[in-house]
């Protein structure tokens, strides 16, 4: 009767266990999931692209713009106090296109031209060209010009305009890196729920096999006392270790169905349905036998992000110094201007530069207010100040974090191998029990004893076999190599 309870027992048990089939669902191809369907991760990547897109702003700064104008105004407001013509009314169209480009030297180059169609109703027939009087007229004005502007002290070679751009830069590339530590922290957890789904399935097959141990005492214990060879205390106390063993085996289940749940959850589903196999703890941590000591394949991402703000408050006070600071600049232009009542008139004029206008000039500026700009340059100085200590913390941070996952490897190696003799002896041990008592040379209690003790061995041996997968887990924080 007990034996068919076990029975049906186990059935059940194993008719709410999904099927696993033989290939092990790797835990490579979990997180390339997770990668591609957790909500976290993906938003992540949303805002890593986002910067990597937007920073592309900045370079406009030395990108040449085109900027093209059409107007048309009609006037009837009649002549002025200072007109030399008795205008009635006016149309004029007007065109103008401009291009314009700046380089890193910090200088400036435009190129405009101006084309203007006037056309003129006069109150009283007028002498305006020729010896003809006229009553309406159009004219044409044409002006291509050409302008360099060039700052001797703010903007030259790195200057105002660069150490802007670099600080965009660099404050958008210490953002990416925060954002790439969040993800490494999210697949981080999708291992640790991995190594979770196996190991709670482990535990589960452990327990069954504990359960069906101890319903093998228990039917020792019932035969002995119906032979009137053992106290009924011995078969309570049989009782009493099948009933806890289905308790701990019932655990084992509802454990493995929460990790089964948070498995999935990370690679966005909300089943609590695995079908895949994953990978036995013990074989991963078998292969990981041979690595002696834990080596570093880059940096944290958070120090990767002090070291780029650090950057960005450099550029932010070299750009602060320079915009409250005194400059000089110089600038030179030159136009060819036609006026004509005809458009090829107009153009021969600009062609045999008949009327050219050129200008060149220098300009001094600086602000008045020194102490404000004092005060503001003192400002930036403590931001860089504040970068530097949050810098010096976070490499402090992630070297004490290292030794300790380093100390943490050495000493949960040295652990994990003596739980295995430990565990290797315990099985020994029990089988030993289990031959005596074939024999009836051995007691419940040091049958039991010897079950609890090896329970507690193999229980050991798989929560420091998941304990040295956490600590590799930890080291993928330190392989971020910088951009």
């Amino acid at each position: 009767m007990r034996a068919l309870t076990l029975f049906t027992f186990l059935i059940t048990l194993a008719s709410a266990l999904p099927c696993w089939p033989q290939e092990p669902f790797t835990l490579e191809k979990y997180l390339s999931q997770v990668e591609t369907n957790n909500q976290d991760i993906r938003s992540v990547n949303f805002s890593i692209m986002s910067i990597d897109q937007k920073i592309q702003e900045v370079d406009t700064a030395y990108v040449p713009f085109l900027g093209a104008g059409l107007s048309y105004t009609k006037d009837k407001s009649g002549p002025g106090l200072n007109s030399t013509l008795p205008t009635k009314e006016m149309d004029i169209v007007g065109l103008n296109v401009g291009i314009n480009k700046k380089w890193r030297t910090g200088t400036s180059l435009s190129f405009t031209y101006t084309d203007m169609l006037a056309s003129l109703d006069l109150l009283t027939p007028t002498q305006v060209i020729g010896p003809d009087k006229v009553t309406s007229l159009a004219g044409f004005q044409i002006k291509p010009s050409v302008r360099i502007d060039q700052s001797l002290i703010k903007d030259t070679k790195n200057g105002l305009t660069q150490a802007g751009i670099g600080k965009a830069k660099a404050s958008a590339l210490s953002g990416r890196y925060l954002l790439l530590f969040r993800k490494q922290q999210i697949l981080q957890q999708a291992r640790a729920a991995y190594w979770a789904l196996s190991l709670s399935r482990e535990v589960v097959e452990f327990r069954a096999l504990s359960l069906e141990r101890a319903q093998q005492v228990l039917v020792w214990n019932e035969n002995k006392v119906k032979l009137d060879l053992a106290e009924k205390s011995d078969l309570y106390q049989a009782q009493a270790a099948y009933k806890l063993r289905q308790l701990l085996l019932q655990q084992a289940v509802e454990d493995e169905e929460k990790a089964r749940r948070r498995f999935n959850e990370f690679r966005g589903a909300t089943s609590s349905t695995v079908d895949e196999s994953v990978e036995k703890i013990a074989d991963v941590v078998d292969n990981n036998a041979g690595v002696a000591t834990l080596v570093k394949a880059g940096e944290r991402a958070d120090v990767l992000s002090a070291v780029a703000s650090l950057e960005s408050m450099q550029f932010a006070r070299k750009e602060a110094f320079l915009r409250t600071g005194h400059d000089v600049s110089v600038f030179g232009s030159a136009a060819f201007s036609g006026l004509d009542t005809s458009y090829a008139g107009t153009w021969e004029q600009v062609l045999s530069i008949d009327k050219p206008i050129i200008a060149v000039g220098v300009m001094y500026t600086t602000p008045l207010n020194f102490s404000i700009s004092r005060t503001v340059r003192k400002g930036y100085e403590n931001d860089l100040n504040a970068a530097r200590e949050n810098l010096a913390k976070a490499q402090l941070s992630s070297q004490n974090a290292w030794d300790e996952l380093v100390r943490a490897w050495n000493e949960v190696k040295v652990r994990l191998a003596l739980a295995r003799e430990i565990r290797d002896i315990q099985s020994l041990r029990l089988e030993e029990e289990q031959r005596k008592s074939q024999r009836g040379r051995t007691t419940t209690f040091l049958r039991l004893n010897a079950e609890n003790d090896l329970d507690d061995a193999t229980l050991n041996v798989y929560r420091l076999a998941f304990e040295e997968l956490m600590v590799l887990a930890q080291v993928e924080l330190y392989s971020t190599k910088p951009f």
